[in-house]
């Protein structure tokens, strides 16, 4: 028998966190394996001991069907589903006679209720079901199960958890019998999260019976504690920022981050089980000790490194590799880990190409593009603004168009042609999607009640025209559309003709001939436009020009990525790192200056999220560009963009050839470049051809001129 052919069983609706159980005798515990799914979250222990390390387990999906009518817009539910279940060997866990197998569940994503901003998404009751398999028999969830109430009083995976361990023991109860989720059963793809490390906070004062702690920086986790008196409640609450007055700046974006424990007076560690934060500060009652602070997230190695001698590149690159992380749980890439924790597809998109360059990441990410396509309206094509569809707001081309260039990106650091094949028909369905929202050759509308956005998070407010941008990114992906074609051997003439169709449209309503400029250049709107190939080299001399005076951005989350990377491949790298180094107002300097540990929201420093990735592309470019380091067809590239501003960087990747590392030095009048690889590879720099032995450098010295 498999776990899809098991029973579905459940607690009475009302318990927040039962707990299961069920005894089996063992004559020999070799080869033990059990196929396990709890929804939302399960713990699985064996003789009182959890098995394994994971956290937040199963993976997020889009579990069943749902009543959508209470998103921002109503939808209906023409969405398929998927329910992930993990495999665990149990050899080392069951012992020879008796074994007790306790499975505790939490409400997580199945049953979220209490943060219904953008809807309410609740898919039920939590459930369980699992296929335990040794000594040739096969032990399944039925009704030989029984549950009980655990010191578990409330868990919710954005306001926290209450415990509550002085609790008698309830009686034992039969299961009932829950109804499956429509989504099939499959084996989880993605890393779990797990505690990647612990920090010990700094006191920072205590008052009123309490102490506030600095962790430091802003991550995802949670604190733990010994201590408490019996029946002595112990609170935990976290926030981002503190007030002018040091106290917890709490209703960040709306939300409070707390935990409750009613202690049984022993030195039991206290830890959330079913919750996870987004946070720097915390404050809890004084008298605990042993407070450690768990960094949680994905289990995903950081495979690259970066440093300069510039204080603010080297801000970029470690705020992003936090960013990232902290934003990456359950196989999604979540906007913020405090506020909202939803796989926005915006954000997810933009950073992909960043995330899968410096991190070990692509089972990741292949998982979150199974939730993008799993969450494509298969009637009209449209592409929801999270994934796993959970409400929120977006448009159709920043955001849907994470259809195409997700896939895209997925390809380009695997080399894998299947991604492309098996997501080319929701590209499609994409595409006809964007045409049937259009207008006079322009993107102008998404759902109706919906919203529509073009670019996000600008400088001052968004004024880039939104038909423009959702215009562009039509146009961008009908051309990698072109390019995926000609790589699955599909005629490919359709989709640029359509592409030049939109930019005939985009001339006409947004082009002044005698400016030489797109809607005024507004917020990098010339930028846009040079990347679709609708500029020339006076526009793009006169966008250096402007943002060489302005010393700081103007631009949003779509804007940023392609300002830098067109003055970067164009000819204007010096302009490229000024803006990269900027400490004036809306710049990243200005966010080291303020000490923050991780990208913000906005540029500017306001009440909004402390922790987001989705500026992060640009750290891409740091190695791309500056440091030059490229692969294609098998061969490692190294071509550093010319440059005269005085800067020595040195970067490290780890690729199909091992660990590359690149280090430059620029000075006014040389440039000094040293290649190292930790295999022998053949590289290519400039029209040469050349062959690295293994753990040797090779360096090129240039005349800056």
């Amino acid at each position: 028998m498999s776990i899809d052919k098991a029973k579905w069983v459940c607690a009475e609706e009302s318990v927040e966190a039962p707990l299961f159980q069920k005894k089996i005798t063992v004559q020999n515990p070799e080869d033990a394996v059990i196929d396990i799914c709890g929804l939302g979250f399960f713990e699985l222990y064996i003789n009182g001991i959890k098995v394994d390390d994971d956290l937040f387990v199963p993976s997020q999906s889009d579990y069943t069907a749902r009543d959508l009518t209470r998103a921002y817009y109503p939808i209906h539910d023409t969405l398929d589903h998927i329910v992930y279940y993990k495999t665990y060997d149990l050899s080392a866990y069951l012992q020879t006679g008796e074994n007790t197998v306790e499975i505790l569940l939490g409400n997580g994503w199945f049953r979220q209720t209490e943060r219904i901003g953008e809807g309410n998404f609740s898919c039920g009751t939590p459930c369980l079901i699992f296929s335990l398999r040794v000594d040739g028999r096969e032990y399944c969830s039925d009704e030989t199960l029984v549950w009980r109430e655990s010191y578990i009083t409330f868990n919710n995976i954005y306001r926290g958890e209450k415990q509550d361990h002085t609790l008698a023991l309830s009686a034992w109860k039969p299961v009932l019998f829950a109804k499956a989720p429509d989504g099939a059963l499959a084996p989880d793809p993605a890393p779990a999260d797990k505690i990647i490390r612990k920090i010990v906070p700094r006191a920072v004062k205590t008052e009123n019976g309490k102490t506030l702690y600095d962790v430091g920086e802003n991550i995802s986790g949670f604190a733990t504690f010994r201590g408490g008196e019996y029946g002595e409640k112990i609170s935990v609450c976290y926030a981002e920022l503190l007030w002018d007055d040091m106290t917890l700046k709490t209703k960040t974006g709306g939300d409070t981050h707390i935990e409750e424990y009613i202690c049984d007076g022993t030195d039991r560690l206290y830890h959330p089980h079913f919750t996870y934060h987004g946070f720097r500060y915390f404050e809890i009652n004084e008298n605990v000790h042993d407070i450690s602070v768990c960094v949680v997230h994905s289990d995903i190695d950081v495979t690259s490194a970066f440093h300069s001698d510039n204080a603010v590149l080297n801000f970029l690159y470690t705020a992003t590799i936090r960013s990232l992380l902290a934003n990456m749980h359950g196989g999604v890439i979540s906007d913020c880990p405090h506020r909202e924790r939803l796989g926005y597809t915006g954000d997810g998109q933009l950073t992909a190409d960043v995330g899968l360059l410096t991190l070990d990441s692509l089972s990741f990410y292949e998982k979150w593009m199974v939730d993008i396509a799993l969450c494509q309206d298969k009637t009209t094509g449209h592409v929801q603004h999270t994934a796993p569809f959970m409400g929120g707001g977006g448009g159709p081309g920043g955001w849907g168009g994470a259809i195409v260039i997700v896939p895209y990106m997925l390809y380009l650091h695997s080399g894998k042609r299947e991604i492309l094949e098996k997501y080319f028909p929701n590209m499609l369905l994409w595409v006809n999607y964007m045409e049937s929202r259009s207008e006079d050759g322009l993107v102008v509308r998404e759902e109706e009640k919906g919203w529509c956005l073009g670019d996000w998070c600008t400088a001052d407010k968004v004024a880039i025209p939104e038909p423009f941008v959702n215009t562009y990114f039509l146009v961008k992906n009908l051309e990698r559309m072109a390019k995926i074609a000609e790589i699955l051997g599909k005629p490919s003439d359709i989709y640029r003709e359509k592409a030049e169709k939109c930019k005939q449209d985009l001339v006409r309503h947004y082009y002044d001939a005698q400016a030489n400029t797109f809607c005024g250049g507004i917020q990098g709107a010339d930028a846009f436009a040079f990347d679709i190939g609708l500029g020339n080299a006076e526009m793009l001399r006169s966008l250096a020009k402007k943002y060489d005076a302005l010393g700081e951005f103007d631009t949003g989350i779509f804007g940023t990525e392609i300002l830098i990377r067109i003055l970067f491949e164009n000819g204007h790298a010096d302009t490229a790192l000024m803006l990269l180094s900027s400490e004036k107002k809306n710049s990243f300097g200005a966010q080291m200056l303020r000490g923050e540990t991780t990208l913000c929201e906005y540029w500017w420093e306001s009440w909004h999220s402390h922790n987001h990735h989705m500026f992060g592309q640009v750290t891409a470019y740091l190695f791309r560009y500056l440091l030059g380091m490229k692969t294609l067809n098998g061969v490692l590239t190294v071509e550093p963009v010319k440059h005269k501003t005085a800067l020595s960087a040195e970067g490290t990747l780890t690729t199909r050839f091992g660990k590359i590392t690149v280090k430059r030095e620029t000075t006014h009048t040389e440039d000094k470049i040293t290649v190292r690889s930790e295999k022998e590879t053949t590289l290519i720099y400039g029209e040469k051809k050349f062959t690295i032995p293994a753990g040797m450098d090779m360096g090129f010295v240039f005349t800056n001129d």
